[in-house]
């Protein structure tokens, strides 16, 4: 049986040091960005006012990021969701490798990325795998359930498989990392 208690603490254990300027120029890198990776999963999306995930406003005709055009969205303040994101730097490769040998499952990370402004989350929702949310830097509100949660810098939390969920608020400008961990 899977410890997410245990795997929290490598999460939490874990230095990701990392600004706005470091993922505005991950960004940059035009290829590493295609509108979908082999699986399905889109490599950056937004969460439109709806509450609902877009990604068709910034990608060109190759079907690479359009960082221009993604940046204007980001301007305005809507969330990016970019996936995929272990091999960004060293630290992030370290963390994937800690936790692959932790679980033995498959390990997918996910930047939520934003300024103060648009919605800041999906509506109340949960998934079928559990998922450890690491706060990088900024602050957000969470409603977990029905405990309402504030994660700061470097705080994580646990959110078990079909546990309902959302952030309420994002008062500042926040990158949180998400690791969701299908059983």
């Amino acid at each position: 049986m899977l410890n997410l208690i245990k795997v929290a603490e490598i999460v939490k254990s874990s230095n990701i040091d990392l600004t706005e300027e470091d993922v505005l120029n991950f960004l940059k890198i035009r290829r590493r960005w295609p509108i979908v990776y082999p699986g399905g999963q889109p490599s950056v999306e937004i969460i439109n006012n709806t509450a609902t995930n877009s990604s068709v406003y910034f990608f060109n005709v190759d079907s690479y990021l359009n960082y221009e055009a993604w940046k204007k969205f980001y301007d305005l303040g809507f969330t990016s969701i970019i996936s995929n994101i272990f091999d960004l730097t060293d630290q992030l490769r370290e963390l994937n490798q800690k936790l692959i040998y932790a679980t033995g499952c498959n390990i997918n990370g996910n930047f939520y990325f934003s300024k103060v402004g648009q919605t800041p989350s999906f509506n109340y929702h949960s998934h079928n795998y559990n998922v450890i949310v690491k706060q990088i830097y900024g602050v957000s509100d969470w409603k977990i359930k029905d405990k309402l949660y504030t994660l700061k810098p470097k705080d994580t939390c646990i959110i078990p498989k079909n546990v309902l969920h959302k952030v309420i608020s994002k008062n500042e400008n926040k990158l949180s990392l998400t690791i969701n961990i299908h059983e």
